[in-house]
């Protein structure tokens, strides 16, 4: 299998491309960053054999491909806070912060990556892709006023690409440091 390196894929994959300078300047090194985690594990997909994501991830009860459906749920998250800013409805409310374990955030961890639990690993790989389009093109719609607006859990728009790099690395992290190290990535 010849798995394409990650500098040789585009980071803003949108079809038609869309060019830099559709982006608030301010958000080309974080959303840079954001897609960068985003292809990390993407990667890992397609490199492990499909027998290492049913083993224990770092992730307390989750498996590796649990950690995939979690991610793939999370994207939504975003996706909700981008659409309301777009549409001047900023989002206010509290949620639960995503960095502090609590029973409301390991509830919404759980239903949202409940359905996903069924589909494949290659599945998965699909939703993250979608998921990293989507809120690509998410960002390139965000004017400069609406990057400063609150986006519920995220403080802004910065905040918000950087909590989702974060948390894509913070689960690769996971997937590859579980039981039986997996230190070939």
């Amino acid at each position: 299998m010849c798995v394409q390196s990650m500098e040789d894929r585009p980071l803003l994959a949108t079809d038609p491309p869309l060019p830099a300078d559709d982006f608030v300047p301010a958000l080309w090194v974080p959303l840079t960053r954001a897609l960068r985690a985003r292809r990390r594990l993407i990667q890992m997909i397609e490199v492990l054999p499909a027998a290492q994501w049913l083993r224990e991830s770092a992730a307390p009860q989750w498996s590796r491909r649990d950690v995939l459906a979690h991610l793939a749920a999370s994207d939504r998250r975003y996706h909700d806070a981008l659409n309301a800013a777009l549409n001047g409805s900023p989002l206010d409310e509290w949620s639960p912060d995503p960095s502090l374990p609590s029973p409301e955030l390991d509830m919404a961890n759980a239903l949202g990556a409940e359905r996903f639990l069924g589909q494949p690993v290659g599945a998965l790989s699909d939703q993250l892709d979608a998921g990293a389009r989507k809120s690509t093109m998410l960002f390139a719609a965000l004017t400069e006023d609406q990057v400063l607006m609150r986006m519920g859990f995220a403080g802004n728009a910065l905040s918000l690409l950087e909590a989702w790099a974060a948390h894509d690395n913070g689960h690769a992290d996971d997937i590859i440091n579980g039981p039986k190290m997996m230190r070939t990535l």
